[in-house]
């Protein structure tokens, strides 16, 4: 009897190393397919942060040599965008050109957003009353001594703003407000050719918040962001319809 048992474990053993040997090799069937490569991370950043083509080889390709030491990390890829990006608010889609797609970096506006500002045709200026000229459809304040300068004086962003939607001028009532930076590059592009419009130096926009407010130069025609506690010229527009 245990010469039975033993003949028939031996022939259990033996199937089973049979089992493993035709289970076939582990190893990948053939070569890589075509278009099966990946792009590197440096390339990845190369393209992102310069416009560097991508490459690919035509398919995945095991590597030759350990990455050196300008590979770049997904945490470099990321803090690199983040950095290039001016974090937008939620109300930035009103200071982008409508229909004009733009990248947002900031929590809770990530991801591609749509500006909707309405942007005036180039005007052709119209010079009315002694204060103020008429600019797609806006009245421009004309005198940095004026009243819609606030008489060359300067102010803070947020007092800049309420004092521009405060004002009552010309008979025209309420309605005034600082124009956006768009809107002072055509006021510059007036100014350049009509003297009669003056001008004193950087002035307050409506663009931006009260953490990032943007400032527009008429003298060189250039915005850029400044500190909101800053004193700045200031100087209305307003619609008129």
């Amino acid at each position: 009897m245990r010469r039975v048992t033993v003949v028939v474990v031996s022939v259990m053993f033996a199937a089973g190393l049979c089992g493993i040997v035709v289970a076939g090799s582990i190893e990948p069937s053939g070569p890589p397919t075509a278009g099966s490569g990946m792009y590197t991370l440096q390339n990845l950043y190369d393209y992102l942060m310069s416009g560097t083509a991508l490459t690919v080889q035509g398919s995945f390709q095991e590597p030759i040599v350990a990455p050196g030491s300008t590979m770049k990390t997904t945490k470099e890829i990321g803090d690199a965008l983040k950095s290039s990006y001016e974090q937008c608010s939620t109300t930035a889609v009103a200071n982008v050109e409508s229909g004009k797609p733009f990248f947002c970096t900031q929590p809770g506006s990530w991801g591609v957003q749509t500006g909707t500002l309405v942007v005036p045709p180039t005007p052709t200026p119209t010079w009315m009353y002694p204060d103020v000229v008429v600019i797609g459809g806006m009245y421009v304040a004309r005198s940095k001594d004026g009243p819609g300068c606030a008489g060359n004086a300067t102010k803070k962003w947020v007092a800049a703003n309420s004092w521009a939607s405060g004002l009552s001028w010309l008979g025209l009532g309420s309605g005034w407000r600082l124009p956006s930076a768009i809107e002072y590059g055509f006021i510059c592009s007036m100014k350049n050719t009509h003297p009669e419009m003056d001008v004193a130096g950087s002035y307050w926009t409506a663009t931006g918040d009260a953490t990032n407010p943007v400032l527009y130069d008429l003298i060189g025609c250039s915005e850029s962001i400044s500190n909101s506690n800053y004193l700045k010229y200031v100087r209305v527009v307003r619609s008129m319809y």
